[in-house]
């Protein structure tokens, strides 16, 4: 008698580029279980994609159009069971490869449709679990079952149903150096700073010192304090900083942005 075996579910990872052949090799050694690698370019001038090419990556050119379109775009490339949604500065942990690994040997409709995983991002040297930066994400998800949302920047994954939890970190080095972190800061103020244009928040009156002090102030007593950014060293106290100056700036677009233009 012959007996059915249902195929294993196949994995498809897809990440977005722009100019990181510094990073991408790392992230790509780390996904050579999946059965697809989808890189969707913006257009890079460095090996990029050549680097992705010679890994045995799909790449496609398209320009960006926003974060979580592209990362959307490039969801769309994939054609397997399960979706890995990856940066370019991330790459998966030994321990977090043996849980994916094990959710598809034993994939029979599960109870969840995706899952979050804890992202340890490393700061200026150090594996940070403090200032709220040692949460879980959604990055797993079953085709068909979670999209990306509409935003500009901060993008995430919606998914229909609550998600379930992997063991193993996805790891992340966010910045290169602190010049590189106030650069990424200022590349990101704009599409904040239209965010919070959109929702109303004005910048005359008393909201202009509450928005340009007040924020910035309560930001780094949040991060350092609050959530503990005093447990991290000197690193802790540099993210806090960084964090309120990423405020001031965000807040000082968002009034320059609403002034009228000059004669």
């Amino acid at each position: 008698m012959l007996t059915f075996r249902p195929m294993k579910p196949r994995l498809s990872v897809a990440i977005i580029t722009l100019n990181e052949e510094t990073n991408l090799p790392r992230c790509l050694d780390s996904v050579t279980f999946a059965d697809e690698v989808v890189v969707v370019d913006a257009g890079s001038t460095d090996r990029t994609c050549e680097l992705a090419a010679s890994r045995g990556a799909s790449v496609v050119q398209r320009p960006m159009a926003g974060f979580a379109e592209q990362k959307q775009f490039a969801v769309d490339q994939t054609d397997g069971d399960w979706i890995l949604s990856l940066d370019a500065d991330e790459w998966v942990s030994d321990e977090l490869r043996e849980s994916i690994l094990g959710l598809l040997d034993s994939d029979a409709e599960g109870p969840y449709r995706g899952y979050r995983i804890f992202r340890r991002n490393i700061f200026l040297g150090r594996a940070i679990r403090h200032c709220n930066w040692y949460v879980p994400i959604l990055r797993l998800f079953r085709r068909r079952h979670g999209r990306y949302n509409g935003k500009a920047v901060h993008e995430s994954i919606v998914l229909d149903s609550p998600p379930g939890l992997l063991f193993g970190d996805l790891m992340h080095v966010p910045y290169r150096g602190p010049s590189h972190h106030l650069a990424k800061m200022a590349q990101y103020s704009s599409l904040d700073a239209g965010e919070l244009a959109q929702r109303g928040r004005g910048m005359s009156g008393l909201a202009l010192p509450a928005n340009l002090m007040g924020r910035p102030i309560w930001k780094f007593v949040q991060k350092y304090f609050i959530q503990q950014g005093f447990r991290e060293g000197v690193q802790g106290l540099i993210l806090a900083t960084m964090a309120a100056i990423g405020v001031f700036v965000l807040h000082a677009e968002l009034w320059w942005n609403q002034q009228p233009p000059a004669a």
